[in-house]
């Protein structure tokens, strides 16, 4: 037996081979009736779409055979791709090369061979279509043209599928740059109205009296402060908006990002007569993308004043023997209807109620808060009891000392 040798081209070979992401891949009735027709047009009982792996050959559509693949070494595909023409040996038995190969004196027993090389559109041969039969045969001219011209087909076929998958692809990414749309309209809709509806309650509020240069005075630096965060909240939209799909996992304080977020809301707090109590003790480092880490910290706590009137909302954080941190935001507010918190518990959709004011939302401020989490290996756990308030939590690993 002499072993199919290595083409010259064969890394660039096998690169185009697997660029083409076909192996492995499922069955396709498209290559299953080339084999067929092949089979029928040639009179053999095997036929087979083939291609050459580094070190074996694997079989996209077969007939007549029920394993999958089988060892480059003893394949005679392995010997057809050396050239462009089709590859004929009409008697093994009689061939040096193959007389004492496995596949000639074991099953299947092939006695006869005639493989077409399938070609990439780069020119590179990827395999063969193939017939094979247990005694030995001659074709006639009529059925190796035709072989000829299934082995084309096959290599369309190869060139169209790739073609569709690179059109799935750009419609899936299409979709995402949609889907990053919507949830760049909603983080807006939820985060910047936050702060700015913030300011305008702490110039609104009774506690202020516009005529007061005392107050004024009061009223400035927290106008500032606002405005300060206001910025730094675009700038972070922006940022995460480039980098959506490179999530960036770093060591962040976490008690830093919980007072950001509490200084955005104070306004809000102030005109509801909330105490707001975002002081969580001593510096904790957690591991988490910064960005997604502020947007899930101001819907919660967005979330919490909108359904809370003359209460207490509180962030706390717990750090656990496992090295974790349970971050929670609790309220004294209304509540979740037992109705209502089942259908938050099993995930659905989109949900929306109105706030003690009739404040509005998009029902998608917790979709995206659960997404964000997932993507940290988390989750989003509720608890609450109508009358009595709210508590939202999610676990985070803490960064490595």
């Amino acid at each position: 037996m002499i072993k199919p040798g290595i083409p010259n081209n064969e890394n660039e070979r096998l690169r185009e081979l697997r660029r083409l992401k076909i192996l492995d891949s499922e069955q396709e009735k498209d290559f299953d009736e080339l084999v067929e027709l092949a089979s029928i047009i040639c009179g053999v009982p095997i036929s087979l779409v083939t291609l050459i792996d580094t070190d074996r050959q694997w079989f996209k559509s077969k007939k007549g055979v029920t394993v999958d693949s089988t060892s480059r070494d003893v394949s005679f595909c392995g010997h057809a791709i050396y050239s462009d023409d089709i590859f004929i040996v009409e008697n093994t038995l009689a061939d040096e090369r193959f007389y004492d190969n496995p596949l000639v004196t074991e099953d299947p027993n092939i006695r006869f061979y005639a493989g077409m090389p399938i070609k990439s559109t780069n020119g590179y041969n990827l395999g063969t279509l193939c017939v094979i039969d247990s005694v030995p045969k001659k074709l006639s001219k009529t059925q190796i043209q035709a072989l000829e011209i299934l082995g084309g087909q096959a290599s369309k076929l190869i060139e169209l599928r790739d073609k569709k998958l690179k059109l799935e692809a750009s419609n899936e990414k299409l979709e995402a740059l949609n889907q990053l749309n919507t949830q760049i309209t909603s983080i807006i809709s939820h985060d910047l109205k936050g702060p700015i509806n913030s300011m305008r309650a702490y110039l609104n509020s009774k506690y202020v009296d516009a005529n007061s240069p005392k107050d004024l005075a009061q009223l400035f630096p927290l106008v500032k402060n606002n405005l300060n965060s206001l910025h730094a909240l675009v700038e972070n939209l922006l940022e995460w908006s480039r980098s959506n799909n490179d999530v960036k996992l770093t060591n962040v304080n976490i008690k830093d990002i919980v007072s950001e977020i509490c200084t955005l809301f104070e306004g809000n707090a102030l005109e509801k007569e909330i105490k707001l109590k975002c002081e969580v003790g001593e510096d904790i480092e957690v591991v988490a993308d910064l960005a997604m880490m502020r947007f899930i910290l101001r819907n919660l706590i967005n979330n919490a004043i909108k359904f809370t009137e003359g209460g207490e909302i509180a962030v706390d954080i717990e750090q656990t023997e496992d090295q974790k941190a349970i971050v929670k935001i609790i309220d004294t507010g209304v509540g979740i209807p037992n109705a209502l918190l089942e259908r938050i518990k099993l995930k659905d959709k989109k949900i929306s109620t109105k706030g003690t004011r009739n404040e509005k939302g998009t029902g998608l401020g917790l979709q995206l808060v659960r997404e964000f989490l997932s993507i940290h290996n988390s989750e989003l756990k509720v608890e609450s009891e109508e009358g009595k308030g709210s508590t939202f939590s999610f676990v985070l690993p803490l960064a490595s000392s």
